[in-house]
């Protein structure tokens, strides 16, 4: 008897399925707007809910709460390095993945996840020694299971990203966050306690198993046939992420040890918030144009001009982002988390301009990946984690959270010289390329800077919340119009070139766009 069909059905279909459908009716190009459309709005309404659920937390917990769950998370990140094999990855830039490969995907994803877990009991009380805290015992013990857990999720979901179909993507990622949020903030209410985000952690990842295999009909199975094809890509991913997991770790373990739980819980929510605008832009954009120069490299298609389209969008809108974090810090802290975080507000400074860097430099692997040189992206990462520890350690030391955060701010700064200079080995992307996209939103990201520097000059009493909210909109209104009104200035200068601003320019004049906002002007009146 032939199996039924729900039990064959394959994830990524091959030739004449849905996935060519897609791209028989759309453009690669188009589908990857579309698909960045989406990312961007899961990405802001899964931040939206965390932003949402920060600011209630910072009122119910202190800050060595958020430092205890930060020690957690970091020993976590180190024991989780044994499933970062980057095979969603792998599945993605294949071009002839099929039932075997996610099978054999989602296997090796629960057989290193168990092994995480375990890991993570039997690292329990050392880490607890080394950080000298007692407390973290019961908490790592807790995480183990949310680690096996998560294990279990449905591999099919990553054909969400193969074949663009984002929307899908998006109803899985915000499902799991409302999950988290709704039982983080009610526990904080009751608990006053760090067990609060604890079981936050565990209540998303159960979530996230249960939603995934509700989203995606495709049911895996238990396979090893397809492990040489899989990690021969992912042999370079699991160095790699071992790199980037160090790196993003790597301040958590400096500040916890040297200077504690407190000022590690400032330097937490610092990063959280300060980069806030910049990762929420990037992270969701390269998850979508991924598959996209996946499918144009698998069909011999240049990515170059591609790559100068994203790279321009990104910088438009990541450059302002992160200049506005640090002209308003001073306002913004005190206004949303309370007097008692003022001393996280030069940090915020500093690591908002770090952002602007991270922006610059993040779209250049997925050029590396999607090229099937995941070996590059491998070296750079190395590079980077050996630039940043030695600077963390020393400043650090001498100078606590701010020395942290400089640490951040000048590897980023060299990494993004270092991957300009490999894009042109790779892509043929010139520096006079690269400047032609950055000189307009770094200009008017300049003169929004000193505007907004001008208007905390009229002195409202930065605690009291509704003048620091007046104050804090027209800052913002006053910065934006700065920036739009130069950057359109020097785009008109400059002889109108190709960008974000003609793709912007080209949506307000749409068809679709002025119907819309007659529709909407006719409904106000």
């Amino acid at each position: 008897m032939n199996p039924s069909p729900r039990r064959e059905y394959n994830p990524t279909p091959a030739a004449g399925g849905a996935s060519d459908q897609v791209y028989a009716t759309e453009n690669i190009n188009r589908a990857i707007v579309k698909g960045s459309l989406w990312m961007i709005l899961g990405r802001m309404g899964d931040r939206s809910l965390g932003f949402v659920s920060t600011l209630i937390l910072v009122r119910l917990l202190a800050p060595a709460d958020f430092g205890l769950v930060a020690m957690a998370g970091t020993v976590i990140a180190l024991c989780e390095l044994l499933g970062q094999v980057g095979l969603d990855v792998a599945l993605i830039q294949n071009p002839r993945a099929n039932r075997l490969h996610y099978d054999t995907a989602w296997t090796f994803t629960i057989i290193l996840a168990t092994i995480t877990a375990v890991a993570l009991v039997l690292l329990a009380d050392p880490a607890a020694r080394f950080y000298g805290e007692p407390r973290l015992v019961p908490i790592l013990l807790a995480l183990a299971a949310a680690s096996l857990i998560s294990g279990f999720e449905n591999i099919g979901i990553i054909a969400f990203r193969k074949t663009l179909r984002f929307d899908k993507e998006f109803q899985f990622v915000f499902g799991k966050k409302i999950a988290g949020f709704l039982i983080t903030v009610p526990l904080a209410f009751m608990l006053r306690s760090y067990w609060a985000l604890v079981a936050g952690i565990i209540g998303g990842r159960l979530a996230g198993v249960c939603l995934s295999y509700f989203v995606q009909e495709y049911r895996p199975r238990l396979s090893l046939g397809a492990r040489q094809e899989l990690f021969h890509f992912s042999k370079w991913m699991v160095i790699s992420n071992i790199a980037v997991v160090f790196y993003s770790r790597a301040a958590q373990f400096f500040v916890g040890k040297i200077v504690g739980a407190h000022a590690l819980g400032v330097f937490s929510v610092s990063y959280e918030l300060s980069n806030l605008p910049t990762s929420e832009l990037t992270a969701p954009i390269n998850r979508a144009v991924y598959p996209g120069y996946a499918r144009k490299a698998a069909e011999g298609t240049p990515l170059k001009d591609a790559y100068l389209d994203v790279f321009s969008i990104m910088v438009a809108f990541g450059v302002p982002m992160g200049v506005g974090i640090a002209a308003t810090a001073g306002i913004l802290i005190p206004l949303l988390l309370g007097p008692q975080w003022t001393e996280a507000i030069p940090v915020v400074e500093i690591l908002a301009i770090y952002g602007v860097f991270a922006v610059m430099r993040s779209n250049a692997n997925y050029v590396y990946l999607a090229e099937g040189k995941p070996y590059i992206a491998t070296y750079l990462a190395i590079g980077l984690i050996l630039l940043l520890l030695p600077a963390l350690a020393v400043l650090c030391r001498e100078y606590g959270t701010i020395g942290a955060a400089y640490a951040f701010l000048g590897t980023d700064a060299v990494s993004v010289l270092i991957n300009f200079a490999v894009l042109y080995k790779v892509l043929d992307v010139t520096v006079r390329e690269i400047l032609g996209t950055l000189w307009r939103p770094v200009l008017s990201s300049a003169l929004m800077f000193a505007i907004v520097r001008v208007v905390p000059q009229l002195s409202l009493e930065p605690y009291d919340k509704l003048a620091g909210l007046i104050h804090l909109v027209a800052v913002i209104a006053s910065g934006g119009v700065a920036y739009l009104g130069c950057l359109y200035a020097l785009w008109i200068m400059a002889a109108r070139p190709v960008g974000a601003e003609s793709r912007f320019v080209g949506f307000v004049q749409s068809a679709k766009c002025q119907l819309w906002f007659r529709s909407v002007s006719g409904f106000s009146r």
